[in-house]
């Protein structure tokens, strides 16, 4: 019996780069933006953890939607490899400037809004497309 591998091809690569791009400049804006924000307004640096893992998931969210929409197809596929492809980009990016910030429980909540970011993304994207 043989069974039948899902192929790889016809992958538009084209639309993981542009969901990944648009991932790493929404968070540099929402960075810049919250960061401004906690500078000129009275708001609570307590509020630095919850405004982070805001812009991790806003940020994957919307790259990964794109990159379903984008693609017209398979969008779970392609919001699952933009949302992980972030995830490692900033895992590895994190280890390298200071790996004493990273975590198991930080990893493992990072991981799950990682999960909830591409299956999300990847409804909605399609979504779009029918509509």
């Amino acid at each position: 019996m043989s069974e039948k591998i899902p192929s790889l091809q016809g992958i538009q690569y084209s639309c993981i780069f542009k969901g990944l791009l648009c991932s790493i400049f929404i968070m540099i804006f929402l960075g810049i933006f919250f960061s401004l924000l906690l500078q000129y307004t009275p708001l609570s640096e307590n509020l630095l953890s919850a405004f982070s893992t805001f812009i991790f998931f806003i940020s994957m969210f919307l790259g990964s939607t794109i990159a379903a929409y984008d693609a017209g197809h398979k969008g779970l596929l392609y919001s699952a490899t933009v949302s992980f492809s972030f995830f490692f980009l900033l895992l590895f990016l994190g280890l390298f400037l200071n790996s004493t910030l990273i975590t198991f429980p930080l990893i493992m909540k990072r991981t799950l809004l990682t999960v909830a970011s591409s299956f999300l993304g990847g409804l909605i994207g399609i979504g779009l497309v029918t509509h």
